[in-house]
Formats: C-alpha cells, sequence, structure tokens
C-alpha cells in the first residue's frame, strides 16, 4: 500500500564549500528545474504523439504494430548502435539537455509517458484536451534522491534531496538540498519515525512551491504492507449522492444504511456566499490603497473566500469519504456502486446542489479510500434510480413526489428518497433491470 504525507520544509541548503546559501538562490535554482521540468514533459508528450502516429501507419502497412525497440535506435559517440524502449529513447535523447538530476529525469519521463498512454483514448475521442504542463510544475523525486535523517542534537528529522546531475552541480555550486521538516503532529512524526526506521518504505514523490505561502512542500509517498479483509464480493453497497443528504448508502435488500446530511454544507455556504457578496459589494467602492495595486489587491478578499470554500470542501470530502469506506468494511460489502454523474451539471434540470458541490471529488476520494480496502468501485447510470421502487420494482412519474419523501404509486411502499435510490443502485445489474421495467411499461421501445 502505498499513501502520501504532506510536509513543508525549511530550506538548509550549503554549497560544496559547505557555505550557506540564501533561500532566494535555493528558490532560484529550483524553479530553474521547475521549467526545465516542465519543458522536458511537454518534448515527451510531443514524442509520445510522433511515435503514435508512426505506430498507426505501420499498422496500415503491416497489419501489425511495431517493436520499439526495433525502430527507436540511438548511435552512441563511439559509433556503436543501442535500442531502446520508448521512455529509454527519450531520456537517451535530452538527458545532455538539462540539470535535472538522471533518476528524477526517469521518473519524470515514465510519468508523462504513463499519463500520454492512459489519457489516448479519451484524446482520440474528444473527450480530453492534450495535456499541456504548467510552470508550476512539481519536481519528480526517485526515491533512491530521497535521505531522511534524523537529528539527534536538534531532534528534528531532516531530508536530503538530490536534484541535480553533475552538470548542474557545476552551475549551481550544490551538491545536495538538505530541508528541514516541520512536524506538526504526532501523525506525521509517527509516519517519519517509521520511514527513519525502515519499516515504510520511501517511493518517489513530489517537490512543490507553494506560492501563496512562499514555501516548499515534500508530498512524500512511503510504502507498507498492509492485509486487507477478504470482504464478500457479492454484497453491494449502493451510494446515492443527494440533496438533502449529500451522501446516503444502504446494502442491497438490508435495512442497515449510512446517512450524511447536508445542514452543514447548507449553512457553511450561506454563511460564505453572504460574506463574499459582500466582500464583491465593498471591493467596488474600496478606497485608493486597494484600488491602485491592480485587480488582485482588489479583489483579495474575495479570492480568500474562495480558497476557504475550497479547503471546506476538501475536508468535508475527505470525511465522508472515510465514514462510506469504513462503513462498508464494516459491513462485509466487496463492492461500492455509486452513480455515473458525468455531464450532470451540464444539463437545465440539474440540482443546484450538484452545480454547486465538487461530486466528482467526493466520488474520487471514495474510489482510491475503497481501493485500499480492496473494494472494487462501480459507476452506474443513474436514470431512473430515483423513481424506480426499491420494493416492487415499477417505475412511475409521481413515485417522487417530495425532494425527500418516496411513495410507490403502484404497491404504496412509503420510505425516504435516498434510502430508495440508494437500495436501487446497490442492485447489481440495476442498468438492465431499469432497461427491461421500461420496456415493459411503455416508457422505452426494445432493441431490435
Amino acid at each position: 500500500m502505498v499513501k502520501v504525507v504532506k510536509l513543508a520544509l525549511i530550506s538548509n541548503v550549503v554549497n560544496k564549500q559547505n557555505e550557506d546559501v540564501e533561500y532566494k538562490d535555493v528558490c532560484k535554482c529550483l524553479w530553474d528545474l521547475q521549467k526545465e521540468t516542465r519543458e522536458v514533459k511537454n518534448i515527451i508528450i510531443r514524442e509520445c504523439w510522433e511515435w503514435y502516429g508512426f505506430s498507426n501507419d505501420y499498422y496500415k502497412l503491416n497489419e501489425e504494430y511495431p517493436v520499439e525497440r526495433e525502430y527507436l535506435i540511438k548511435t552512441k559517440p563511439n559509433g556503436t548502435e543501442k535500442s531502446y524502449s520508448l521512455d529509454g529513447f527519450i531520456y537517451a535523447k535530452y538527458s545532455d539537455k538539462c540539470s535535472l538530476h538522471t533518476g528524477n529525469l526517469s521518473t519524470s519521463i515514465r510519468s508523462a509517458v504513463s499519463a500520454f498512454k492512459d489519457d489516448l483514448k479519451d484524446y482520440l475521442r474528444g473527450e480530453k484536451s492534450i495535456i499541456s504542463y504548467k510552470s508550476n510544475q512539481p519536481l519528480d523525486l526517485a526515491k533512491k534522491s530521497i535521505k531522511l535523517d534524523y537529528d539527534e542534537s536538534t531532534r528534528k528529522f531532516i531530508v536530503n534531496v538530490s536534484l541535480l546531475n553533475r552538470a548542474g552541480v557545476k552551475k549551481y555550486n550544490i551538491q545536495t538540498f538538505r530541508f528541514e521538516i516541520i512536524v506538526k503532529d504526532n501523525s506525521t512524526k509517527t509516519i517519519l519515525e517509521r520511514c527513519f526506521d525502515g519499516i515504510y518504505e520511501i517511493c518517489s514523490s513530489l517537490l512543490i512551491w507553494n506560492k501563496k505561502k512562499k514555501q516548499w512542500f515534500l508530498n512524500l509517498c512511503y510504502a507498507f504492507d498492509k492485509t486487507v479483509k477478504e470482504l464478500d464480493q457479492d454484497k453491494i453497497l449502493g451510494v446515492n449522492i443527494g440533496v438533502v443528504y449529500p451522501l446516503y448508502a444502504s446494502i442491497s435488500g438490508e435495512f442497515t444504511r449510512l446517512s450524511v446530511k447536508g445542514d452543514e454544507i447548507i449553512e457553511f455556504r450561506k454563511r460564505i456566499e453572504a460574506r463574499r457578496n459582500n466582500l464583491k459589494r465593498q471591493a467596488a467602492v474600496c478606497g485608493d490603497g486597494r484600488i491602485g495595486h491592480g485587480y488582485k489587491t482588489r479583489m483579495k478578499p474575495v479570492l480568500d473566500i474562495s480558497d476557504k470554500i475550497a479547503r471546506f470542501r476538501d475536508t468535508f470530502n475527505h470525511k465522508a469519504s472515510r465514514a462510506l469506506v469504513d462503513f462498508a468494511v464494516k459491513n462485509n460489502c466487496g463492492v461500492i456502486q455509486l452513480e455515473n454523474l458525468k455531464g450532470i451539471t451540464e444539463t437545465e434540470e440539474a440540482e443546484p446542489f450538484l452545480k454547486n458541490w465538487s461530486f466528482y471529488d467526493l466520488q474520487h476520494k471514495i474510489e482510491y479510500k475503497a481501493k485500499e480496502q480492496g473494494i472494487k468501485v462501480v459507476y452506474i447510470n443513474p436514470a431512473y434510480t430515483s423513481l424506480r421502487c426499491s420494493k416492487c420494482g415499477k417505475i412511475h412519474k409521481d413515485n417522487h413526489p417530495t425532494r425527500s419523501q418516496f411513495i410507490c404509486a403502484h404497491c404504496g411502499f412509503k420510505t425516504l428518497h435516498d434510502y430508495n435510490a440508494s437500495q436501487n443502485i446497490a442492485v447489481d445489474n440495476i442498468d438492465t433491470i431499469i432497461d427491461k421495467e421500461l420496456v415493459s411499461c411503455g416508457l422505452k421501445k426494445e432493441k431490435e
């Protein structure tokens, strides 16, 4: 299992003469490396596209795809030729054109190639734009370039990071970047102790510049073996994302349920929206002290409010997703079924709640937390899950008279709308079952 801990860093860098390097000089070097990383990754995407185009043309002529090592060949300075895989070929082609540490460069190349391959189908379908890496690019760190130390005298953890190749060391006069880690809680301290003792294995990580805080952070990845409880793959937990309850889950055929109320969100949103609107009005008539420094200064209080909303959403979604996955494990559910809400905010009928809340982020957090526990996540078509009676299976437009209530027009079954919807979502192959019911009641034509 691989996890990440975010660590704030304090620069403690010295040059090859063991003299302290000023923080501004450290930042300048790291910003240069960010720029190089961005340029290299964008070049890699271009190289991947060129290889994809060549492969397609080759297939049209030979009815088979080319083998990378038969066509990606580079001549060495001594005149000999060497064949490469795609990422190896890119490394050989560009490694002498930058200052990046060799291991970190390899990690960046593998990351970009993998991202291209993962999204290729979406590119071709027009569902995603071709990836373009931005200027504030995190620095990829190979696990061998990270060394964690503990200073007994100060009782502080120190991380030493190799970021430069030989040419880079000569250019910037820095051998290794040394940072003191700010440990704010016992949980972080425990993780670092276990990494230092070798109980946890340090993996490829990221060095990130926080422009707002003007500080460098290390997203330290670490791995450890975790015995995952074997869950029942036939037991499905259905999850409805709604308005009254942002998250409502129940097990197929069972009364057991989990509900996360939206009162906290609604109250927060009312309070924060009122505050933001008030700040916008103030910005329109603000004094010369704020007007004279441009749009950012004038709108800074409003932008700070937006950051506060983002942090609240992130925290709420973390808590809700953790509660859901813990509930699934406790009840031995090997499958979680979620609604595929892609594109729902683009429809006129979309609830204001879904337009304003990051449901995609919530589902993403559920997905990766479930994966940690060996739980399979399945996405189903949400159509008619709110109008189908989970007891008799009949679908009727009047089954959902109010936002919170469900009353079946056929059998009279009464329950909470969110519970009924979650029961439908928890049914295996519910998409097929609903299609058959729509055909039988004349709401849909049978496929020929």
